[in-house]
C-alpha cells in the first residue's frame, strides 16, 4: 500500500507542478469536470508533505450551494434547542462577544459544509464529533463532505470556480500561500484565533499559517520526523539504544551495514531516500541542527548555500558517497527496506507507525528523536482548518458557524481523541505533554517544541530541486556546494515570482 501511495502521489505532484503561484492565480482545471466517485477505499494522505497547490482565479461566491458531485456527505442532525451558547476560544476561555452582549454565535439557524480528504480514521472521528458540536451549538448544522485524496485538490478548485464548495476546509499547510494570495481563504476571527491566543497555545510550527499579521488556519494535529531503529540489528552490533547525535549515528550506521564479498549491499545502516523524507531531513533538520536557519524570517530569501547548509548537505550525501552505509532506492524505498528488516535505521514520520503495525507486526523497533548536532531540530507538517470566502462576510452566520466549528476541532478535548484515533500528534503543548510517556509517541512528541514547518510556494518544485541536487552529487560527481547553489537558485526564482505578486 505504501509504495502504491508513493507512485500515486508523485503522479499527482507532477500534474500539479505545472501551475505556479503569482499575481492573479489561474488554475489548470481540465481534470475538474471528471465524475470520479468517492469509494469505500481510503485514499492515503501524503507523508509529511502535501501536493503542490493548483491555484485558481478569483470568483465571487454563489449565494447558495449544492453538494459537490462525487462527494461522500454526512449530515448529523442538529438539536432543536435554541439556547445560546458562549464560544470557547483556543485558549480554553470564553471568547469575547461579537456584538454587544451577544455571544459569538450565529443569529439564525445555519448549515455549513466541512470538506476534508477521505481517510477513514479521520472521517469516522469527525462524524462522531459533529453531533457533540451541534449539541453545544444548536443553531449550526455541519455537512461533512470528503473525497478520495487524488481528487481532493481538483474538486476544491472546481467548486471555487463555481462559487460553491466548503465553508470550512481542511487544507494542507503548504497550500496556504497560494490559497491566501488568491483570496480563496479568509483570516480567522480574532474573537477565537487572535495572534496572541494562537501563539500562546499552539506549537511554534503553526506560525507558517500566519499571513499579513493574521492566522488563516489552525490544525487539530501535526506530524514530525523521528528516527526509527531496529533493536535486533543494533543489539547485534553492540548498541543498546538509538544514536543521539551525528557522530553516533555514523558509528551505528557503519557497524550495522552489511555487504557481501563482492561489495553488494545486503543491509543498510540507514535508509537514504531524498525522494522520501530525506529532502526534508536535510532542508529543515540537518541545516538547523548545524546552526543554520534555512530561510529568512520574512520568508523571502533562502540560505541553503550558506557554508553551514553545504556542510550539512555534504554530511548527508557522504552517507552514500564516502561512508557507503546506504544506497538510494535500496529495497525499493526507505519504508520497504526498514519494514522488511533490511535497514537498521530510517528517518520517518509518526504516520509510519500504522504501516509498521500492519505490515511488520513482529518487527522489534524503537522510535527516538532525530540525532542532534549543534542544536535540536525536526521537520513538521500539518493539515489545518480554514474558512473560505464562500462563508461570506466575517459577521455572517455562515462565517461565524465555520469559525466555531474550526475552534471546536482545535480544542484540547478533540486533540486528545485525535491522536489515538488517527495517529497524528497534538498541536498544542498542553495536550502534547500527556503523550510524553507513550512508547509509540514520546519520540515524536518530545520534539514538537523544536519542530519547524517549511514555507512552500511549490512543495513539488522544492522537493525536486533537492532530489536533483543529491543526484548530481552521487551520480555525476558534482560538488555539494555547486549542487546546493543550483537547487537554491531554482527554488528562489519561484519564491521571487510569488513575492513579486504580493507587491
Amino acid at each position: 500500500m505504501e509504495s502504491q501511495l508513493q507512485v500515486t502521489r508523485r503522479r499527482f505532484l507532477r500534474i500539479a507542478a505545472g501551475t505556479a503561484a503569482g499575481g492573479v492565480l489561474t488554475a489548470v482545471l481540465a481534470a475538474c469536470g471528471s465524475s470520479n466517485k468517492a469509494t469505500a477505499t481510503t485514499a492515503k494522505p501524503a507523508a509529511t508533505q502535501g501536493p503542490t497547490v493548483a491555484p485558481f482565479a478569483t470568483v465571487a461566491p454563489a449565494a447558495t450551494t449544492a453538494p459537490a458531485t462525487g462527494a461522500s456527505t454526512t449530515t448529523a442532525s442538529g438539536s432543536a434547542a435554541a439556547s445560546a451558547t458562549r464560544a470557547t476560544s483556543v485558549t480554553g476561555s470564553a471568547a469575547a462577544p461579537s456584538t454587544g452582549a451577544s455571544a459569538y454565535e450565529p443569529k439564525n439557524a445555519v448549515t455549513i459544509e466541512y470538506w476534508q480528504y477521505q481517510f477513514d480514521s479521520k472521517v469516522d472521528l469527525v462524524n462522531k464529533l459533529i453531533p457533540e458540536f451541534q449539541k453545544q451549538n444548536p443553531k449550526i448544522t455541519v455537512k461533512h463532505v470528503n473525497f478520495p485524496y487524488d481528487d481532493f485538490r481538483t474538486k476544491v478548485a472546481a467548486a471555487v470556480q463555481a462559487g460553491q464548495g466548503p465553508d470550512s476546509l481542511n487544507v494542507y499547510y503548504g497550500w496556504l500561500p497560494a490559497y491566501v494570495q488568491s483570496k480563496f481563504l479568509q483570516p480567522l476571527p480574532d474573537e477565537l484565533f487572535s495572534v496572541d491566543k494562537v501563539e500562546k497555545n499552539f506549537y511554534g510550527m503553526v506560525q507558517t499559517a500566519k499571513f499579513n499579521g493574521a492566522y488563516y488556519a489552525v490544525p487539530t494535529a501535526v506530524r514530525v520526523l523521528a528516527l526509527f531503529w531496529n533493536k535486533d540489528m543494533l543489539k547485534e552490533a553492540g548498541f543498546t539504544d538509538a544514536p543521539k547525535n551525528w557522530e553516533d549515528l555514523v558509528k551505528v550506521a557503519q557497524a550495522t551495514t552489511k555487504r557481501d564479498a563482492s561489495g553488494k549491499l545486503l543491509q543498510e545502516g540507514i535508509t537514504w531516500g531524498p525522494d522520501g523524507q530525506g529532502h526534508a531531513w536535510w532542508r529543515e533538520c540537518l541545516t538547523r541542527q548545524n546552526g543554520l536557519v534555512p530561510m529568512s524570517e520574512d520568508r523571502r530569501k533562502l540560505n541553503w548555500s550558506d557554508p553551514l547548509g553545504v556542510e550539512a548537505f555534504t554530511w548527508y550525501t557522504d552517507e552514500v558517497t564516502k561512508l557507503k552505509v546506504a544506497e538510494k532506492g535500496f529495497y525499493t524505498d526507505d519504508t520497504t527496506a526498514f519494514k522488511t528488516g533490511h535497514a537498521a535505521m530510517t528517518v520517518d514520520g509518526n504516520f509510519r507507525i500504522s504501516t509498521l503495525q500492519k505490515d511488520a507486526p513482529t518487527l522489534q523497533y524503537g522510535i527516538a528523536p532525530l540525532p542532534e548536532h549543534k542544536q535540536k531540530a525536526t521537520f513538521a507538517s500539518f493539515w489545518c482548518n480554514s474558512i473560505t470566502r464562500k462563508a461570506g462576510d466575517p459577521k455572517s452566520d455562515r462565517y461565524i458557524a465555520a469559525a466555531l466549528f474550526n475552534n471546536y476541532l482545535a480544542s484540547p478535548a478533540v486533540q486528545k481523541q485525535w491522536t489515538p484515533a488517527v495517529g497524528e500528534l497534538p498541536a498544542t503543548p498542553s495536550v502534547g505533554q500527556e503523550f510524553l510517556s507513550d512508547p509509540l509517541y514520546k519520540g515524536f512528541v518530545s520534539q514538537l517544541g523544536d519542530a519547524h514547518a517549511t514555507f512552500y510556494v511549490s512543495e513539488a518544485d522544492d522537493r525536486q530541486a533537492v532530489i536533483d541536487a543529491t543526484d548530481q552529487v552521487i551520480l555525476k560527481g558534482v560538488s555539494p556546494a555547486d549542487a546546493v547553489k543550483e537547487a537554491q537558485g531554482k527554488v528562489q526564482a519561484i519564491m521571487d515570482k510569488y513575492w513579486a505578486a504580493e507587491k
